[in-house]
């Protein structure tokens, strides 16, 4: 059953990357057109793989259920932590957004949350509601 839901808080500076990471191969797509239409083609597919890759590994919910901790991503894609496998759940520092030995998951550097495991890697994640999620979590938690 499904206890809370947050949805991620995506940062001005992750924005500005994807969408420049995007634009910089349509642009290049656009560009090769004159002196290249496959090599225009290739840019313009290459543009659609890596929207469809980002659409699907970024987060799109975090849901704390009875028994886990659901990172939904796109598509039929999700993660599942059992609560068994949490040792504890903290406010994180911003630079673990960057540099973090676990999977991120964290899409800004304001509501990092650390989801530390009794064994395996942990994870971050940075839902739009940090203090609400961590209260409905540990509440989840102490049940």
């Amino acid at each position: 059953m499904l206890l809370y839901e947050d949805t991620p808080k995506y940062d001005l500076w992750l924005k500005l990357i994807l969408g420049g990471v995007l634009a910089l191969t349509l642009i290049s797509g656009i560009i090769s057109i004159p002196q290249n239409s496959q090599a225009a083609l290739v840019m313009f597919g290459v543009t659609v793989f890596v929207a469809l890759l980002f659409k699907a590994i970024l987060p799109r919910l975090f849901q704390i259920y009875q028994d886990r901790v659901r990172i939904v991503l796109g598509g039929p894609l999700a993660i599942n932590i059992p609560f068994s496998n949490i040792q504890t759940v903290r406010t994180a520092s911003a630079r673990k957004v960057f540099v973090y030995w676990g999977q991120r998951f964290a899409t800004s550097t304001h509501t990092v949350v650390e989801i530390v495991p009794k064994k395996g890697l942990g994870w971050v994640i940075s839902p739009a509601n940090r203090d609400m999620f961590l209260e409905q979590l540990n509440q989840a938690l102490s049940q």
